[in-house]
């Protein structure tokens, strides 16, 4: 007599084997508990590692929820401070030290672009550097390529800049380097030479040229990097990824006449949500613009007006009585992002005054604590004097 035996799976069981049922049930998981997960099976690894659920898990425009801030610059092993852009959120930093790996010099932050971070040897000079990509959400990094030598009299390493746009390319990312060459008599060329994770070494783009740049900062927007002129006299230049030409000259925003700034004592330049922004705050300023770039780079626009007055009256700390109130230096604020949110509502500035960083809504034009900063000294002072910061935001792409 033959028994037949028949297996009920589980209802878990059941989920498990359909695809797209798990996959929404992962979507809806916190990050860190969705990168645990990956460890249950090798089925779960290739959903979760999958490049159409992590753009479905991390869309891009993908807003930040935090910042690291470098506190101690002339250090070799630079600790970070971290802010959470929430009330809500834990202050438990992903990590107050980069020990991804064990570089000789200590490693620092050089630039954060839509959820990856470029960072390089704190100490080491120009072609002794190791520049890295590295993942803070998965803790995973990988080291880039050297430079070959320079074919200049003199050559050094202006910049380097971060390209990923995980809507894009979620695997993959390039580095945009600019290289300073001194010529015979004495004048200075540059030379732009881009690395790609998906094709390989570094080359060479375009024909060296001259200009009057900042290229120390280049912010990613609309597949191009920018820099911000030198002084006001000079038009900004963006480098175009798509034919790896520079093609482009933005202006600047309608603002005074350059003669009478006390050059950039607090201005914001950066991109959020795929909005590239501009601030410039000329004198003892509360009130002020914020600017946008329109896509064919055809004009900036008034985008918000921000108005600090309330914010002032509950901080009077932010008045430095030692100085004059015509003089630029008067209030204490500084500004160390922007971010756009997914509703209009929801965009706001990130503000440092004396002992504390804010969060200040652009549309209520409302503003709450968001950090407080230990040991904070005498009223006026503020802890981090010229930096905007690193922008956190998760991502689960591979390195």
């Amino acid at each position: 007599m033959k028994i037949k035996i028949t297996l009920f799976k589980s209802s878990a069981e059941i989920v498990a084997s359909i695809d797209h049922l798990l996959t929404d049930i992962l979507l809806r998981l916190p990050i860190k508990s969705l990168i645990r997960s990956k460890l249950v099976s090798k089925h779960w690894h290739f959903l979760i590692t999958d490049p159409g659920f992590c753009i479905l898990r991390n869309p891009n425009p993908n807003p930040a929820i935090g910042l690291f801030l470098p506190c101690n610059i002339l250090r070799a092993n630079v600790r970070l401070e971290y802010v959470p852009f929430s009330v809500n959120k834990s202050n438990n930093p992903p990590f107050r030290k980069l020990k991804f790996t064990k570089d000789p010099s200590g490693i620092r932050i050089l630039q954060s672009c839509n959820g990856l971070l470029l960072c390089c040897s704190f100490q080491a000079h120009d072609y002794n550097r190791r520049y890295y990509v590295y993942n803070p959400t998965t803790n995973r990094f990988s080291k880039l390529p050297k430079l070959a030598p320079g074919d200049g009299i003199t050559t050094n390493i202006r910049s380097m800049s971060l390209v990923f746009d995980p809507a894009k390319s979620p695997d993959h990312y390039k580095v945009v380097c600019v290289r300073g060459l001194e010529l015979a008599n004495g004048e200075w060329q540059y030379q732009i030479e881009i690395y790609s994770s998906e094709t390989g070494p570094w080359r060479k783009r375009g024909e060296p040229f001259a200009a009057q740049v900042n290229f120390e900062n280049g912010v990613y927007w609309n597949n191009a990097i920018h820099w911000i002129s030198n002084n006001g006299n000079d038009d900004s230049l963006y480098f175009n990824l798509d034919n790896d030409q520079m093609v482009g000259i933005m202006p600047l925003p309608p603002i005074p006449d350059p003669e009478d700034w006390d050059w950039r004592s607090n201005y914001y330049f950066g991109e959020s949500c795929d909005h590239l922004h501009y601030i410039e705050i000329i004198g003892p300023q509360i009130q002020f613009n914020v600017y946008e770039m329109k896509r064919d780079y055809s004009e900036w626009f008034v985008k918000y007006h921000v108005d600090l007055s309330h914010v002032v009256a509950a901080n009077p700390g932010m008045i430095r009585d030692n100085y004059d109130p015509t003089d630029w230096y008067y209030y204490a604020f500084s500004i160390f992002c922007l971010v756009r949110g997914e509703e209009e509502e929801d965009s706001f500035l990130v503000l440092q005054i004396p002992g504390k960083v804010i969060r200040y809504n652009l549309v209520y034009k409302t503003f709450e604590i968001v950090h407080e900063f230990e040991g904070a000294q005498s009223e006026g002072y503020l802890r981090f004097a010229s930096t905007n910061g690193f922008q956190y935001i998760e991502s689960l792409c591979c390195v």
